[in-house]
């Protein structure tokens, strides 16, 4: 019988991260749970709710005490930041030339 196997685990795409005053902090798995929740703080963050815009960021990240002292700039750059990430991802890049690469005459 045919079977389809997904290693959830892997991915082909690289890891989305954000550094913050010299640390490095990957973006949390995203499921259906955290965009449903993503999307109730959007709704409560157009209500001109801001709280709302810092939760969506520990979301993301993980709760860390500096989220707070971040100015409201940096929280929406990293924000589009995060965005463009997942609508756009880079692949990983191989080692080798892909398919249809010209070899370099040496």
């Amino acid at each position: 019988m045919p079977r389809l196997k997904i290693d959830t685990k892997r991915t082909l795409y690289e890891p989305i991260e954000i550094e913050i005053g010299g640390r490095v902090f990957p973006l949390k798995k995203v499921d259906r749970a955290v965009l449903r929740r993503i999307r109730e703080l959007d709704a409560e963050t157009q209500k001109g709710n801001l709280d709302a815009a810092y939760e969506r960021l520990e979301l993301l990240i993980g709760k860390h005490k500096f989220i707070d002292d971040l100015a409201l700039e940096n929280l929406i750059e990293i924000t589009n930041f995060v965005i463009r990430s997942i609508i756009a991802p880079t692949k990983k890049e191989k080692n080798e030339p892909g398919p249809g690469a010209k070899k370099s005459q040496s």
